[in-house]
């Protein structure tokens, strides 16, 4: 009978593949955190004809431009003019493309799927064209080069249902993840695992497998590499690992329990003639199967590359420059600094002289604004002078903290969701909300360390005047 201890392995890898299946991602490309873009050229609809649709759809809390208001204000001066340099002004910059002919408005992206209704139904009107940041389409390419890589070692495998098991948590992870990077790295293990179930339950397999630098560094290298793109792909792929031992362990205690269930007083149990350290762990199969290896990593490279290092991106020809954070040497919009120094100004108005009015440019730090009022000190009135505002970290945080309690759905807080110290510019295309950072690199590496043991590999043979 199985025990629990027999079981559990089971159990484990069942809890991993659901965990797998539960937490998949679809990669989307967009300009902003927690946002996606929708622009519009139209000659026919007016913004609250659009907001009707959108509304219809599903979409809600959308940021456009005709439901701004004045953030913050004074309560002893809440109308003030504004200048055309003033950031309430230069804000409405955000609600138009670069050229000014498009409209754009901000929905959140949990109301992605209402957005695309949305689209299909705006771009029904005559002389209307609309469109967005990105579009969430399952990227087929990376996790099929991986499973047409799984089928080439499969065909080779002398045992095919222990490689199939040992494999399956990493073909899952390449469809539920489906990124570049995620690919390339189950092509690694799969390889490295393809090396050690050969080897498997021959003398001494384990001692062999822990000393060997092709097991050990091409099932491990990829969670250092997925450590730099995402700390989160690194943490599926120990998952899949996870459930890849426990799916061994499996089989393990299954083929005991056939064995045992079949054993007789005489039966004849054979054994593996050659150990683990006679039996080569690359050998010439092993050197060939790493070139097909290459082959499919430069693949996954290639397509990375010609995509746009987009997984998902599905761009419009007629897609203009929008609204997006940008590296501060591209910076064109305004930011959260010009909002608090404007704020800074709106609130101090009533305290400063007309003919002494500043600029945001000249507000300094630590500048104060002090109030003189008149108390009665005995037999007299004497002015008391106290500080009202200074212009600090302290009133900075205020600023941003009367950003999350404003009642409509308000440019700013769009802004504060990409960070305090973010830049705004113009750019023509998104990057992928799953994003792969320094993806070419650690691509180039995932192909460089293979061919780099490879080529040790094929020298070492030669050197010592063998066959590869």
């Amino acid at each position: 009978m199985f025990s629990i201890k027999k079981i559990f392995p089971f159990v484990l890898s069942l809890v991993v593949l659901l965990v797998l299946l539960a937490f998949k991602t679809l990669p989307v490309s967009q300009f902003w955190k927690g946002y996606r873009i929708l622009y519009v050229y139209t000659e026919k609809l007016s913004e609250n004809d659009i907001l009707t649709i959108l509304e219809k759809n599903g979409c809600e809390n959308t940021i456009s431009y005709g439901l701004q208001k004045v953030p913050v204000s004074s309560p002893i001066s809440p109308v003030q003019t504004q200048s055309q340099n003033s950031y309430i002004s230069l804000r409405n910059e955000f609600f138009m493309d670069k050229t000014h002919r498009a409209a754009v408005f901000y929905i959140p992206e949990e109301f992605s799927s209402a957005l695309e209704h949305s689209i299909k139904e705006l771009s029904a009107f005559q002389g209307t064209v609309a469109g967005t940041d990105g579009k969430s389409s399952f990227p087929y390419i990376a996790p099929i080069i991986a499973i047409v890589f799984f089928i080439c070692l499969f065909s080779f495998s002398n045992k095919k249902l222990l490689f199939a098991l040992g494999s399956f948590f990493f073909i899952v992870l390449s469809f539920s993840r489906p990124l570049y990077t995620i690919s390339s790295s189950s092509c690694l293990f799969m390889f490295a695992f393809f090396l050690f179930h050969r080897l498997y339950l021959r003398k001494d397999f384990l001692k062999i497998t822990l000393n060997s630098p092709y097991i050990l560094i091409f099932s491990l290298l990829p969670v250092l590499i997925l450590l730099f793109s995402s700390p989160l792909n690194a943490l599926f792929y120990c998952l899949a690992f996870l459930g890849s031992v426990a799916s061994v362990l499996s089989y393990k205690n299954y083929c005991d329990y056939i064995e045992e269930k079949n054993t007789t007083e005489y039966s004849f149990k054979p054994v593996l003639i050659c150990s683990a350290r006679m039996f080569p762990v690359v050998g010439r199969l092993g050197i060939r199967l790493l070139s097909f290896l290459l082959v499919a990593l430069l693949a996954i490279f290639i397509v990375f590359n010609v995509s746009g290092n987009v997984s998902s991106f599905s761009q419009s020809s007629s897609m203009p420059s929008l609204p997006s954070p940008v590296s501060a040497s591209s910076s064109e919009l305004v930011n959260l600094k010009d909002f608090v120094k404007w704020s800074w100004l709106s609130v101090t108005f009533p305290y400063r002289k007309i003919g002494n009015m500043t600029s945001a440019s000249d507000i300094k730090e630590g500048e104060s604004v002090s109030i003189t009022d008149y108390v009665e000190n005995g037999s007299k009135i004497v002015p008391m002078t106290t500080t009202a505002y200074v212009f600090n970290d302290e009133f900075r945080e205020n600023v941003y903290k009367s950003i999350e309690t404003l009642d409509y759905p308000a440019i700013e807080k769009l802004l504060l969701r990409q960070g305090k110290n973010a830049s705004f510019g113009y750019a023509s295309s998104a990057k992928t909300s799953s994003s792969e950072k320094f993806g070419s690199i650690l691509l180039l590496i995932l192909i460089a360390v293979p061919l780099a043991l490879g080529i040790y590999y094929i020298w070492g043979r030669k050197r010592y005047g063998q066959s590869i």
